[in-house]
Order: C-alpha cells, then sequence, then structure tokens
C-alpha cells in the first residue's frame, strides 16, 4: 500500500445536513485496492445538524470545523490538510459516481496529465427519489484555455487535479459564486494537460432553494468582474490575442444584456471597459445594434435596446 497513489477528497460543507450523508457516502464508496483514499470535510460554521451528521464519520473521514467564511476558504482549509497526490472537490451536495476516481485516477497517470474531466447529469430530489433533469455530454473543443473562459463548464464533481497543478492554483475568493469555473480556467491557464473520460462521472444537484447557480444579479457582477480580471491577465499575451480578445468582449456583451434589466450601475460600467478595451467598438453579430451603433454610437445604441427590452 505504500507505493499506491493517494487520493484526496475535499468536501467543504455549510448547512447541508439534508444532503450531506449521500454525498459523503459517494465518495467513502470511491475506495479501491489499486489507490489509497483520504476523505476531507470542512464544516464551514454551519448552524443546522451538519456537524451531528458527521460525528457519525469521525472514524472514515478527517472532520474540520471552521468559522463560517464561505465556500472558497473552507475548500482552501481542506487542501491545507491534504495529502493526495490528486485532489478531488465535491459539493456537499452534488454525487460521486461509483468508480470514477479510479477511472479518472487511471486515466491520469496514463497520459501524465493533470485534469480529467466527463459527463455529468444534472438531478433533483422529488419525494426521497433522485429525478435526472439533463445529462451533459460535452468536451472542450477549440483552445482549451478560451473554451474554459467561454462556453465549457462542469462542476467541480466531475473532475480530478493532479497535485502538482492544484500547487500553482488558489480559490478566488473575489468570485463568490463563479469561483469553481475561474479554478478550471485558472487550471488550463497554468499549462494543466487535460483529459476527457467518458462515461458518466457525477451528479450535479439543481433547483435546491439556496442554490448559486442561478442568473442572479450577483452572478452577473461575477461574471463582470472575471472578465476584468482575465483581460488583464490575457492583454499582454500574443499567443490567440485576437481570439481571446474576442473572448473578453463576448462576455461583456453578455454582461451588458443582462445589466440592462437588473443593473444599471453595472450596465454602464460594463459599456465603459468595453469601449476601453476597443474603442469605436460596432457589433456585427446583431442587426438592430450594428445599424444603431454606426448611426448613434455603440454606447447609445445599447441605451436604445435597453429601452426596447424594458417596455417594448
Amino acid at each position: 500500500m505504500a507505493n499506491l497513489p493517494l487520493v484526496s477528497i475535499i468536501i467543504p460543507t455549510y448547512n447541508a445536513a439534508s444532503t450531506l450523508p449521500a454525498t459523503v457516502q459517494s465518495a467513502l464508496i470511491q475506495k479501491d485496492d489499486s489507490f489509497k483514499l483520504e476523505i476531507i470535510v470542512v464544516n464551514d460554521g454551519s448552524t443546522d445538524q451538519s456537524q451531528v451528521i458527521l460525528d457519525n464519520y469521525c472514524k472514515e473521514c478527517t472532520i474540520i470545523t471552521t468559522k463560517n467564511r464561505g465556500v472558497s476558504a473552507a475548500r482552501t482549509t481542506g487542501l491545507e490538510h491534504a495529502k493526495g497526490d490528486y485532489i478531488q472537490y465535491l459539493d456537499s451536495d452534488d454525487l460521486l459516481q461509483p468508480g470514477k476516481i479510479k477511472q479518472q485516477l487511471n486515466a491520469l497517470i496514463d497520459s501524465d496529465a493533470d485534469i480529467a474531466y466527463g459527463d455529468w447529469q444534472k438531478f433533483t430530489t422529488i419525494n426521497g427519489e433522485i429525478s435526472i433533469i439533463e445529462i451533459i455530454q460535452k468536451q472542450i473543443t477549440g483552445i482549451p484555455e478560451i473554451a474554459a473562459f467561454t462556453d465549457f463548464w462542469c462542476p467541480p464533481a466531475t473532475l480530478l487535479y493532479s497535485t502538482r497543478l492544484v500547487k500553482q492554483l488558489k480559490w478566488n475568493d473575489n468570485l463568490p459564486i463563479i469561483q469553481d469555473a475561474r479554478y478550471l480556467f485558472d487550471a488550463v491557464r497554468h499549462s494543466g494537460k487535460i483529459i476527457y473520460t467518458p462515461g458518466l462521472q457525477a451528479l450535479y444537484r439543481t433547483q435546491q432553494a439556496n442554490s448559486l447557480s442561478q442568473r442572479t444579479n450577483a452572478f452577473m457582477v461575477d461574471c463582470y468582474t472575471n472578465a476584468i480580471e482575465v483581460y488583464e491577465i490575457w492583454k499582454h499575451d500574443p499567443e490567440n490575442a485576437r481570439q481571446k480578445k474576442q473572448a473578453i468582449i463576448d462576455s461583456l456583451r453578455f454582461c451588458i444584456h443582462e445589466f440592462s434589466i437588473h443593473n444599471k450601475e453595472y450596465f454602464n460600467k460594463a459599456i465603459n471597459f468595453l469601449l476601453q478595451i476597443e474603442p469605436g467598438y460596432i457589433p456585427e453579430k446583431s442587426f438592430f445594434l450594428h445599424i444603431a451603433s454606426l448611426i448613434f454610437g455603440y454606447r447609445t445604441a445599447e441605451k436604445i435596446a435597453s429601452f426596447k427590452r424594458l417596455y417594448l
């Protein structure tokens, strides 16, 4: 056993007593003779029955209890205690599929890669029974770094990271809602070789009352903040510069559209930033915005479009 690879599963939890047992169980059943496993659960100041539940797992898991500081801090705390060669992050309402760790670990070792991902399902629970909402089978296409910023996302449960890569990363407290998407982007950006492992790897719970995955104002502010931060990372990078700049503009356009309805302050901020990086910008994909921008300028065109969305 001494020479076998060690995998650390890190589970941050906050007031998730109703889902925590199933999540921990999905981690425990990953045990296999071909690798060693440690499970670290970080109780981020829960005020429900989470600690009582975790007391039942104290012989099988490492339980760490902290003050409430948020999921990024909880994951970081778990990582500080992890000894594994590979890291599996698992949110306390999601589930790992049986054999997930073994399949992805073998794939990482065989290919000397740093990130493994696969297919996943969205699910909810109805009367105590799992109800599958959607199956996501999507592979990264194009330039991985740009894909991870734009149109590719999968939940942390779907991924397995090498520790050699994780040591170069940190969880971004500045992005409380989309920090997992940013973490994957940073992982890919740090030259992490990413591989696809076919088949269902994890179940991602949706439609929870306290879910942060809905398109809220806070979510959009995160998207805007992330676009600014990624632009600062990319702006002096000549490799794929045109595609990267277009990805930033597309992200800002998405924010501008949403902010036009919900947040006028950030609506103007996003327009200002877009015009800062692309003065005289004329959108091509929207016929109305294209013509209006040619006549009135992009800023005024967006304000006219905003009025149409609200009142027409």
